[in-house]
């Protein structure tokens, strides 16, 4: 009489598809760790560290209104733009997590008003991005532009402008923003 002995179904493997089998399943479970720490990590938007920029956000007559700091020149050379462009990205990082809170509202009205405001910032944040590139395309070494409603700054990195520059930076402003020439303001800095 022949005994039946109950085997594992790896000891039928062979050798080399047993170890394959159990580096896919060890595959498989690191994944399974990454994924559930990944999910269950809350990532943080800013640094403690990160100083703050005073931002306040406000209705009005129904009206979502920002105000913030306008920032002034300091006498740090070139990290004055370094800085500038920081503080711009920390602005407006700060402004697009208030409308994304103001997207989800039930509220129609609210929510129309956060869509049409995320619309106007991304509409200000690509049009100073093409203004700061073509003047670095014309030769201009560095600059910072704030495309406001009613007007723009832009200020060059220069020691002092010539008639013309001044002529060739009012020209790329009024061809991306539409805006008249008395609304452009232009500064050197060093």
């Amino acid at each position: 009489m022949i005994k039946h002995v109950n085997r594992p179904v790896l000891l039928f493997l062979g050798h080399k598809p047993r170890l394959l089998l159990i580096s896919i399943l060890g595959l498989v479970t690191l994944f399974m760790i990454i994924g559930i720490k990944l999910i269950s990590h809350e990532p943080h938007a800013f640094l403690t560290e990160q100083a703050s920029l005073p931002v306040n956000a406000s209705f009005v007559d129904h009206t979502i209104q920002f105000e913030v700091e306008t920032l002034k020149p300091d006498d740090s050379g070139e990290n004055y733009f370094v800085n500038y462009r920081l503080k711009r990205e920390q602005f407006r990082q700060e402004s697009k997590a208030m409308l994304a809170e103001l997207l989800n509202s039930s509220i129609e009205k609210n929510k129309a008003q956060a869509q049409e405001q995320w619309l106007e910032l991304n509409s200000k944040i690509q049009q100073e991005e093409e203004i700061e590139n073509l003047l670095k395309i014309k030769g201009f070494k560095d600059a910072v532009v704030d495309v406001f409603p009613e007007h723009v700054t832009v200020i060059v990195y220069a020691k002092s402008l010539t008639p013309h520059e001044v002529s060739i930076i009012q020209d790329i402003v009024v061809r991306v923003t539409k805006v008249r020439l008395d609304k452009i303001a232009v500064s050197a800095k060093k």
